[in-house]
């Protein structure tokens, strides 16, 4: 009897999963289960074994084996770098349920030098919104491209990446996007921030935290907007309301389960803005 028969069912989020309702999921939320199983079954006990302060569970890792091993079955690559992030983990479960010794021989972050500093605390001051750009400049694939990978490297809760993106280049399109703020959409380009519900849903933390889906678009267009800044881009955050975001969901044509959370614009900057400053951090402090 291998590893894996010990593993016929798991609950999470209040529903049980045995391998073939993993052979009927969907791809996408069986790759978020795939990534969310490795954070809390893995990922989050690991280090407290490993320092002596927890025991090893006796199917430690198995959840996770298991949902890769459907994954193949299925005929799916599984060359991502999700994947590759997840062996890694599933390896070191394999070897301490072996009784091996493991060690994750992975530096500890290091304080920046002074001058790295001076260009982080640039980059976090110095940044501004900019709402007006020169028009008829366009912005550079690859410099769109920086800004979306930016994004994409921003936290994920529990790891389960449903943050999405749309970016608009033609301004007959991006009028199908309501800003609170008006906004030349022929000056600029659009990047619509979603999000994929059905992956909260396959984990059940649209019921325990669905508010974890906005926090992971904020902290995605924070990332994008401070690399923008860092490009020489001007770049603003702009909102949406229930309602507008669901007529732009139609009128784009998304899927029921896609929805938009906020948007940004990028372009090159015709104007400067003064730098909006903060109150004193004595005042923020409760």
């Amino acid at each position: 009897m291998g590893d894996l028969d010990k593993v016929t069912v798991f609950r999470i989020g209040g529903d049980d999963y045995t391998r073939v309702d993993l052979m009927k999921m969907d791809p996408v939320c069986l790759r978020a289960l795939f990534r969310e199983r490795v954070h809390h079954t893995i990922e989050v006990e690991i280090y407290p074994i490993l320092l002596g302060r927890k025991k090893l569970p006796r199917n430690f890792g198995l959840q996770a084996e298991l949902i890769l091993d459907v994954w193949k079955t299925r005929g799916f690559s599984d060359d991502g770098e999700d994947f590759q992030w997840g062996k890694q983990y599933i390896d070191l479960a394999k070897k301490m349920r072996s009784g091996k010794k493991v060690k994750i021989d992975v530096s500890l972050p290091s304080a920046f030098t002074k001058q790295e500093m001076k260009v982080v605390q640039k980059l976090m001051w110095d940044r501004r919104s900019v709402r007006d750009w020169i028009p008829d400049k366009p912005v550079p694939d690859e410099m769109i491209d920086q800004v979306l990978e930016a994004g994409r490297a921003a936290p994920t809760g529990c790891n389960l990446d449903i943050v999405r993106f749309i970016v608009i280049k033609d301004a007959k399109k991006a009028k199908m996007v309501w800003s609170d703020i008006p906004t030349p959409m022929e000056q600029c380009v659009l990047i619509v921030i979603c999000y994929d519900t059905r992956v909260y849903k396959t984990v059940g933390h649209d019921k325990l935290v669905p508010h974890n889906m906005l926090f992971d678009c904020a902290a995605a267009a924070d990332h994008m907007c401070l690399m923008a800044h860092a490009l020489g881009l001007g770049a603003v955050w702009l909102s949406c309301t229930k309602k507008t975001a669901e007529n732009f969901q139609k009128k784009y044509g998304l899927p029921h389960y896609i929805k938009q959370a906020l948007h940004i614009a990028i372009g090159w900057g015709a104007i400067g803005s003064i730098k909006s400053l903060r109150m004193p951090l004595s005042e923020m402090m409760l």
